[in-house]
């Protein structure tokens, strides 16, 4: 990063070595506190109102004091359009380049300190009250600098105020030790105010430095975490797979030693063993890498209705052979963005899933309509029994099965093509005779000719 203002000594935080208390850096963080909470508008506005409430106090106290000569509106006129210059461009011009703030800052402290003595020659009043505004930079010096700065600033407008008080002896005497006394009053606000305010932004820069370092041990441990439980999901997807191809290549490597002493009709039965655990093999390779990598597949506007009364046509003979009945309803355009094969695909996998479960004679229902204005909904109901709670808080991961024989990724890839689609894949309900489980999509908004009464009506809702 790079260091704005002086480099001096920084007073340490909690947990840090301290060195002078006198003298500080200009840290980053005191800088990013400052423009944060204090940023050159916020500044400006406080110089513009302090200046008019003085202008409005000698208006307004005119019987006493007599009306403002015209120098005084001048000169208060070309202050106020400085300020309202800089509250229009200071922070835009910020934005962009960052580094100029301490230019823009001394600039307005200068301002600020020539101002006050410009406006008590105008006045001719040893007794003005416009050197109340010193106070302005000698705040915005504990601001935006060092505390050494602040001390010379509030010296210089101590200097200010002390060297009138001499020089308007000379134009309306006699010297009045009272307003000597005034003029020490204003010097100890000075140091007073400049000295607390530079010491509450320091204190304030502290806390800002200890929270973000904080934070960056924070973001430092969660990235840790990630990685870590990164490695142990990666730690127990190889197990899983290991223990899932164990299985088959013992079973393979125990029919070909036996196929090597049996006669040839158990050698026959032994090889077709040893083809079935080998095509199992294949089919869980392949469910892996659908699964590991689901690839990025071209993707077109489809009709989500049709795209499921395709997959009940071609599942229903197979339901047929278990007496089950399906029964497709469809309610609207329902209009979805997606690729044609990988729907297929998870759609297949919930209707095989909802069949398995299915008792023989049952129903088995598919809906397609709109789940909100923005949002297709797939559902798929059956009538078996609920699953079990064990089962459902693992269903959607990679090889957990309750079936016998199954590999446990068809649900996982489901849900992954899901996401791929920016859907969702969710056990809607589990109750006993009723299984829902939904597919959610993004809509895509049908021409106005082709809209339906339904559409619109869900698109007002």
């Amino acid at each position: 990063m790079r260091r704005i203002g002086h480099e001096i000594a920084p007073i340490g935080i909690q947990g840090r070595p301290h060195s002078s208390k006198t003298e500080r850096a200009i840290k980053p963080y005191r800088l990013q506190l400052t423009t944060s909470l204090f940023g050159r508008s916020t500044v400006a506005s406080v110089h513009l109102a302090v200046l008019l409430a003085f202008l409005l106090a000698q208006t307004f106290f005119s019987v006493f004091h007599g009306a403002p000569p015209g120098p005084v509106f001048l000169l208060a006129a070309f202050g106020i359009a400085l300020r309202i210059f800089e509250m229009s461009y200071a922070d835009r011009s910020l934005e962009h380049h960052p580094q100029r703030v301490h230019g823009i800052a001394a600039f307005s402290i200068l301002w600020s300190l020539l101002l006050p003595f410009l406006l008590a020659m105008a006045t001719q009043r040893s007794d003005t009250h416009y050197f109340g505004l010193l106070t302005l930079p000698v705040l915005e010096t504990a601001l935006y600098f060092s505390f050494s700065t602040t001390l010379l600033v509030a010296s210089l407008a101590s200097s200010i105020a002390g060297f009138w008080v001499i020089y308007a002896a000379h134009f309306k005497p006699p010297f009045r030790l009272g307003e000597l006394l005034e003029a020490t009053t204003l010097v100890l606000v000075l140091f007073v105010v400049g000295t607390l305010v530079w010491w509450l932004v320091a204190r304030l820069s502290d806390r800002e430095e200890e929270l973000q370092h904080r934070l960056e041990d924070l973001e430092s441990t969660r990235s840790r975490l990630i990685q870590e439980e990164k490695l142990a999901a990666v730690g127990r997807l190889a197990s899983a797979v290991a223990h899932e191809i164990r299985n088959p290549v013992a079973i393979i490597s125990s029919a070909l030693e036996a196929s090597c002493s049996s006669a040839a009709r158990d050698r026959l039965e032994l090889s077709n063993i040893a083809r079935m655990e080998a095509k199992r093999l294949e089919q869980l390779t392949t469910d892996f890498l659908s699964y590991a990598q689901p690839g990025s597949a071209p993707f077109v506007e489809l009709d989500a209705a049709a795209l499921v009364g395709y997959i009940v046509a071609i599942v229903r003979p197979q339901a047929e052979q278990k007496s089950l009945t399906i029964d497709l309803e469809s309610n609207g355009e329902c209009r979805i963005f997606g690729n044609e094969g990988k729907l297929q695909q998870v759609l297949i996998n919930l209707m095989r899933n909802a069949m398995e479960a299915s008792p023989r004679g049952t129903r088995i229902g598919v809906e397609v309509g709109r789940f909100n204005a923005k949002k297709i909904r797939i559902a798929l109901t059956n009538e078996g029994p609920a699953i079990p709670g064990h089962v459902v808080r693992h269903l959607f991961e990679p090889f957990f099965t309750a079936k016998e024989g199954g590999t446990g990724l068809g649900l996982a890839i489901a849900r992954s093509i899901m996401e791929k689609h920016d859907g969702e894949l969710i056990l809607e309900s589990n109750e006993s005779n009723r299984i829902v489980f939904a597919a959610i999509l993004p809509a895509i908004a049908a021409p106005p000719a082709a809209r339906s009464k339904m559409d619109i009506q869900w698109q007002e809702s």
